[in-house]
């Protein structure tokens, strides 16, 4: 092999020899499917009995007469890799195997594992090394362009040069034989600006003339960009789609851990008691798998490993491991026995030190968040979340609907195991920035909120007591309150409500009347915004202007601006006639009607509000706030920028979501943050 001082691969063609050792020499060994790096074979395949239907659907499909592209599609540990070695292997054994290639983000750090650089050469080595007619073309492929083997020539070329050729050359050898496949495993680990040309390229082999018929195996996470790529390709005929997310896996999971206790017992020597598929123990590890066969194979692992430091101070027996994996939180187990439990899961992911990150992550949330909104929180930088979390899934409960909440199945012993690792004061940092960056990004246009109180102002001047002041409120109340919260709300809660302060005569409430459920209490709000104080060196930001008006607002604008503010409905659901058949809205003070039309197209615009945008706005002050944040002078920056200039947006959006209390709540929490460097 020679390279030029660009690095170029440049094949040595002094003979057919050195030609084929050249194209040895690239080829990524380590993505063979039966390559002994990968280990035992048993491991790595389908243990007998299970995934029986879709090996079935598959080997079905593989008889079929017309070229077919099978994507296999499925979730982190959803078994897509054991299925993929399982088939190849039968294909082996039947001679239908052309070749594979497993990419694999685990081992990234091998050259090939995750790219493209020398996909084709790989597979037309294999082809070349099965079938010695295929091995002439290749090598006078490779002779005619000693650089058909850089990674840098298009794909598309070494597909045409390096297996096309080779296969025409087969087409009458193999065309009397049954179909030939390759199998091409975890497509969604390779360099993902290329998938999409890769799918397109395997296609164009399928449809390519004067080939023997061939199949073509894909196995991957179901990636917006690989259906985007299947999508383009426009050959629905051509391709038999296969979503192991759909398929009912249970039986299969009590069968594998039914023949895990069997074994475990016996290598530690004790005898295994009566079981059956609906024991309880079996039920409850199969569950705790959450649906993966990555889990159930890392569980069934730490059930086989022994204690072999004889300086562990609290050994645990295999009862104690099932235990543990059943509840991680036993008060009957040992604090060091749990922390190695964790250890081990942690230790056990394609990736430990993104998993401590995750995991703390997760953990530190004020309340628990769905992948598909904890992703879109957190942002691109956290890409490896949902594989990453799905691998730990003996102590956090991954649904497979990713709109499901992830769980932590006891947080409190897991906090203090993630406590002694760095990844926790990271976690509220990263949750802290993620939260003031997903704000920014969504409060698009200034709020106008302030401008709209100060028109209230003159309001003010209207007699608080008395016969008119009432019938403002009353025709007020009549006219933002949609049905059917407005026949208990005008009697019920003015009555209980302001009229209990003293200072009005009790209006005419029905002794059926009662109180609608509320989402925020009044007097609450109204104790908060009386005791609120900002900082000397807030003072003059709009927030704590606004705040600062409402305060010296009186109690009937306040309770009637808060009432405004909570039970504004759509104006498509609103009725404004009131309750007697007439129309007072033309009693209404303009400022008071031009408010509550403000309100109502916020409250709109609220309800769209994803829930990685409601998390942020209620939580950023906590994040900040605590104890292990790192406010370092990035994030310092950052949020004097945000404090600046979106703070009133956000004190508007949050107000909607949950009351003027909550908003002066993490006001107060947030004064206490150092802004200074």
């Amino acid at each position: 092999m020679k390279y030029s001082a660009a690095r170029t691969v440049v094949a040595d063609t002094t003979s057919a020899e050195k030609i084929f050792e050249s194209l040895s020499a690239v080829v990524v060994h380590r993505a063979l499917y039966d390559c002994p790096e990968w280990g035992p074979r048993h491991k790595l395949e389908c243990l007998d009995g299970t995934c029986t239907k879709i090996l079935e659907e598959i080997e079905t499909t593989l008889q079929a007469s017309k070229s077919t592209l099978i994507w296999l599609s499925g979730s982190p540990g959803t078994g897509k890799s054991a299925i993929a070695h399982t088939i190849a292997s039968r294909l082996k054994n039947k001679s239908k195997l052309a070749g594979t290639f497993f990419f694999s983000r685990q081992h990234k750090d091998i050259p090939g594992m995750t790219s493209l650089d020398f996909f084709a050469p790989t597979l037309a080595y294999q082809i070349s090394k099965s079938k010695h007619l295929a091995k002439d073309p290749v090598v006078q492929s490779i002779r005619s362009d000693p650089a058909i083997l850089d990674p840098r020539k298009p794909l598309a070329d070494q597909i045409q040069e390096l297996l096309v050729k080779p296969l025409q050359n087969l087409q009458v050898s193999w065309g009397h034989l049954e179909p030939k496949v390759l199998v091409i495993d975890a497509i969604d680990a390779c360099e993902e600006g290329r998938i999409c040309e890769l799918i397109s390229c395997l296609s164009n082999l399928l449809q390519q003339p004067r080939i023997p018929h061939l199949h073509i195996v894909i196995t991957g996470r179901p990636l917006h960009t690989i259906d985007d790529a299947f999508e383009a390709i426009g050959c629905e005929e051509l391709i038999h789609h296969i979503t192991l997310d759909d398929v009912d896996a249970a039986e299969d999971f009590r069968l594998l851990f039914k023949h895990a206790l069997k074994k475990s017992y016996r290598i530690h020597g004790l005898e295994c008691p009566e079981l059956e598929s609906d024991d309880e123990t079996i039920l409850c590890l199969a569950d705790r798998a959450n649906g993966r066969f990555g889990t159930a194979s890392m569980m069934m692992k730490f059930l086989e490993t022994h204690n072999d430091d004889d300086d562990d101070e609290v050994p645990y027996d295999l009862d104690e491991k099932i235990n543990l994996m059943k509840d991680p939180g036993d008060a009957y187990l040992h604090s060091t026995q749990i922390f190695r439990f964790y250890e081990f899961v942690i230790n056990s992911s394609e990736n430990p030190t993104r998993a401590y990150r995750h995991l703390s992550t997760v953990v530190n949330l004020a309340e628990p968040l769905a992948i598909l909104h904890l992703r879109k929180l957190l942002g691109s930088s956290e890409s490896d979340l949902s594989s990453i979390l799905v691998s730990l899934s003996p102590i956090v409960s991954v649904p497979t609907d990713d709109s499901c909440p992830v769980k932590v199945l006891h947080k409190e012993s897991l906090c203090k195991f993630l406590s002694r690792h760095s990844s926790s004061s990271c976690a509220s940092q990263l949750l802290a920035q993620s939260s003031l960056r997903t704000m920014k990004s969504s409060f698009l246009r200034q709020s106008g909120l302030k401008d709209e109180l100060q028109r209230m102002v003159p309001l003010t001047k209207t007699p608080i007591a008395g016969p008119q002041s009432d019938n403002i409120l009353m025709v007020f109340l009549k006219f933002c309150l949609a049905p059917p919260c407005n026949k208990a709300i005008y009697a019920a809660a003015w009555y209980h409500e302001y009229t209990q302060s003293g200072t009005s005569t009790p209006c005419c409430a029905p002794p059926s009347a009662k109180l609608c459920n509320m989402s925020e209490d009044i007097s609450k709000a109204q104790s908060a915004l009386k005791e609120f104080v900002a900082k000397p060196e807030f003072r003059d930001l709009s927030v704590f202007e606004l705040l600062s008006t409402l305060q010296a607002l009186p109690k009937m604008l306040i309770i009637v601006i808060l009432l405004t503010i909570r039970h504004a409905h759509a104006p498509s659901s609103h009725i404004i006639n009131s309750t007697d058949g007439s129309d007072d809205e033309s009693n209404m003070p303009p400022a008071l009607k031009h408010f509550i039309q403000y309100v109502r197209e916020g409250s709109e615009r609220n309800l769209s509000s994803p829930p990685a945008l409601k998390h942020a706005c209620q939580y950023w002050g906590l994040y900040l706030s605590q104890d292990s944040t790192v406010v370092d002078e990035r994030l310092r920056t950052f949020l004097r920028a945000f404090w600046r200039e979106k703070l009133l947006s956000w004190f508007e959006r949050q107000w909607y979501l949950g009351g003027l209390e909550s908003c002066i709540t993490i006001l107060n929490v947030a004064q206490t943050i150092d802004f200074k460097s």
